[in-house]
């Protein structure tokens, strides 16, 4: 028997239980609360996938290294359609870029001498041909095959001293192993970040690196970067070269500057609200990567370009109001340029009230099954902006996707609310909402230290990413159009939301909520049914912590609405009101498991809260680990990219960002395991506490974290 509780209206009940009983989004399909039929019907006449593809055309000739001098001219670019599109505030910031170096190469050829001349590799004309960070050099030599180049047995019998050596090893392993270790000159690699582009793409030249920095007294690193197809040819020169006795000679010609200290920038502009400026809509894509780079991150850059461009013709036409908030766009150096500049101005996080990523937007998705990922906040930050950039998602997801019934209904077909571009592709829009992923800018607005909810909007997988292949033949304007439609939509409702938003947006999140609870509770029993931990007790704690860490989620994610609340009025009862209301269901749902199990049950109860506790978790609940020192300081000793053996960096993340001087290692640990179980291992991996206590003893003896 559901009981009712002042903040719950009458008839409410019956809809959430229809919301439980139904995938989020089947009831409202085609609509969005978030997106008013008439804003996306301007939305949808005013953002354009052809001009945003013409941006991404414009981009593609920089080869846009991270603190290169090609990147700022692309940034400068930009700015110049930037202010010709009437953004406000638009600087290209100069940075310090700790750790990194400026790489600027001017040149680069390589050529096969003997048995006869052909020129291999040109940088001017394929940039990615000449990996990243690789020094001027001018050398003619021998060439000799070491195949994989990792372990003593692949120079077995082969003297690489004073030749350049070919081989399917990345070129940072083959600078350490046949350059700094054995002698060699150079290196000629065909590896790739996809492990079936020999089969699948044998053309594909990918875009790898050798190691920035050298060791006193090694040779300055150089590679070239070629095909699959062209290594084979290559090795067969080889064979025959070896059967008459003669040698395969090649000659490598390399310009390039490297400057150090490194410099990096960031180009940043601004629609200004007109009331609120200290709670400003961040729209984030990242500008960095090689050449061509058309969808990593070409795409993304031209999108949020679009976006503003469009908005601010709507606002000039008077088609749409000036939002309250400030909307800012920034197009940083992947990571770095975030992490430096909290590192310098911390509390410039305090002024952003959400962000949404564009990285990869615009795949042509027919090319390699591209699916579009609209990526939520993870468990350590649960927020309204999910469930809102997820209700908007589903109203292109479901506009633009065929359906037989719709058709018999007398829908309009193919798709009921059409987002195409004038020569974009009529595929549907393949996108999928997905659990915390990471790998682009999101994750530095997500860290615990930072607080500020970020979704990303990223394709995968991607067969083309970090490669020639990222081209524009891959880019489909239909596709920009539609993703930088759900992001306009987005960032317009939450640079507009108020307290009159909040009812509407806490009734979303509860109802997407009891949806996601009754997911956990299926995941919960059947950790149970199918004993997953190997033992009954142990399985059916792991399953109750899913629950109970499930409703403190999504009661913080109710009350995340109160941010856009009058403080003590009757909208922010509601919403508080709601966020008990699905505490109790939760709960609930914890009865249910009890039910469904009750000697395991019983026997849990009767061993108590400690009884099976193993020693390593009784250590966790011992310690209760707090940040350390000032964000410059945190960052610096801890890095941005984070790990741990037994830990998907995800989860490795996570349990920094569950650190609040409140929560033993204990809590640490079972937030993460929670979340781990919720998507399941193949997504996360497990998480044990052995794990875990790892981490944080090697956070606090950096110095990161202290213990309370």
């Amino acid at each position: 028997m559901m009981t009712r509780s002042r903040f719950f209206p009458a008839g409410l009940a019956a809809v959430v239980f229809l919301l439980a009983a139904f995938p989020a989004g089947a009831l409202l399909a085609q609509e969005s609360p978030f997106v008013p039929e008439k804003l996306a019907r301007e939305l949808r006449n005013e953002i354009s996938g052809d001009r945003a593809y013409n941006y991404v055309r414009r981009l593609t000739p920089y080869h846009r290294i991270m603190g290169s001098e090609a990147y700022v001219q692309a940034a400068e670019m930009l700015a110049g359609l930037a202010r010709e599109y009437g953004f406000e505030n638009v600087r290209v910031v100069r940075q310090k870029f700790d750790g990194g170096i400026s790489w600027d190469p001017r040149s680069a050829r390589l050529w096969l001498l003997d048995p006869e001349e052909e020129k291999l590799c040109d940088f001017a004309e394929v940039p990615v041909s000449l990996a990243v960070f690789s020094r001027s050099a001018r050398a003619e030599a021998e060439l000799v095959d070491i195949g994989g180049g990792a372990s003593p047995r692949d120079f077995s019998g082969i003297d690489v001293a004073g030749k350049i050596v070919l081989t399917t090893a990345a070129p940072a392993l083959a600078v350490r192993t046949a350059v700094w270790e054995r002698g060699a000159l150079g290196v000629i690699s065909c590896a790739s970040v996809h492990p079936d582009a020999r089969f699948d793409t044998p053309d594909q030249i990918a875009y790898i690196k050798v190691p920035a920095s050298c060791p006193p007294g090694k040779a300055a690193p150089w590679a070239f970067m070629i095909s699959a197809r062209r290594h084979g040819a290559l090795q067969d020169l080889l064979r025959k070269a070896k059967a008459r006795g003669t040698p395969v000679r090649v000659r490598a010609e390399i310009e390039a500057e490297v400057r150090e200290p490194g410099e990096q920038a960031y180009l940043m502009a601004e629609i200004p609200g007109s009331e609120i400026h200290d709670q400003d809509i961040v729209l984030v894509a990242h500008l960095d990567e090689e050449s061509t780079s058309a969808n990593d991150n070409g795409s993304g850059c031209a999108s949020i370009l679009e976006i503003g461009r469009a908005v601010n013709a709507l606002i000039k036409d008077g088609r749409i109001a000036r939002p309250k908030r400030d909307i800012v766009f920034w197009w940083p150096n992947e990571h770095t340029s975030e992490y430096q500049l909290l590192r310098e101005e911390p509390e410039a996080r305090r002024s952003w009230l959400a962000a949404v990523n564009q990285d990869m937007v615009g795949a042509r998705q027919g090319m390699g099954s591209r699916i579009q990922h609209i990526i939520r906040t993870p468990h350590s930050l649960p927020s309204y902006l999910s469930d809102v950039v997820e209700s908007v998602a589903e109203y292109v997801i479901l506009g633009n996707t065929s359906f037989l019934a719709a058709d018999e209904a007398g829908t309009p077909q193919p798709y009921g609310k059409p987002i195409l571009a004038s020569y974009g592709s009529r595929e549907r829009y393949g996108a999928m909402v997905i659990p915390h992923s990471g790998a682009s800018d999101q994750e530095v607005f997500v860290e615990g230290v930072v607080g500020v909810p970020c979704v990303a909007l990223i394709n995968n997988p991607d067969v083309y990413i970090h490669s020639s292949d990222d081209d524009l033949p891959n880019i489909d304007p239909t596709q920009l159009e539609r993703n930088a439609f759900v992001t306009a939509a987005t960032a317009l409702f939450l640079a507009n939301a108020g307290d009159p938003d909040v009812p509407m947006t806490a009734g979303e999140i509860y109802g997407r909520g009891v949806a996601r609870l009754g997911a956990e509770l299926r995941t919960a029993l059947a950790h149970v049914r199918e004993d997953k931990a190997g033992a009954p007790e142990r399985s059916f704690r792991e399953a109750r912590n899913l629950l109970e860490r499930a409703g403190e989620r999504e009661t913080a994610a109710v009350r995340s609405a109160l941010v856009f609340a009058s403080a003590g009025g009757a909208n922010a009862a509601y919403a508080e009101g709601l966020a008990v209301r699905i505490g109790e269901r939760a709960a609930g749902f914890v009865r249910d498991l009890e039910a469904a199990f009750p000697e395991v049950a019983g026997r849990v109860r009767k061993a108590g809260p400690a009884g099976g506790l193993t020693p390593v978790e009784k250590e966790l609940a011992s310690r209760k680990p707090v940040n350390a020192g000032t964000l410059d300081e945190y960052f610096g000793r801890r890095g941005w990219s984070v790990g741990y053996p037994g830990l998907h960096s995800i989860m490795a993340k996570e349990c920094y960002c569950f650190v609040d001087g409140k929560r033993t290692g204990l809590d640490i640990f079972r937030a993460v395991q929670a979340e781990a179980l919720s998507a399941g291992a193949y997504y996360y991996g497990t998480v044990t506490p052995e794990a875990v206590l790892g981490l944080l003893d090697e956070a606090v003896k950096k110095g990161v974290l202290k213990l309370r």
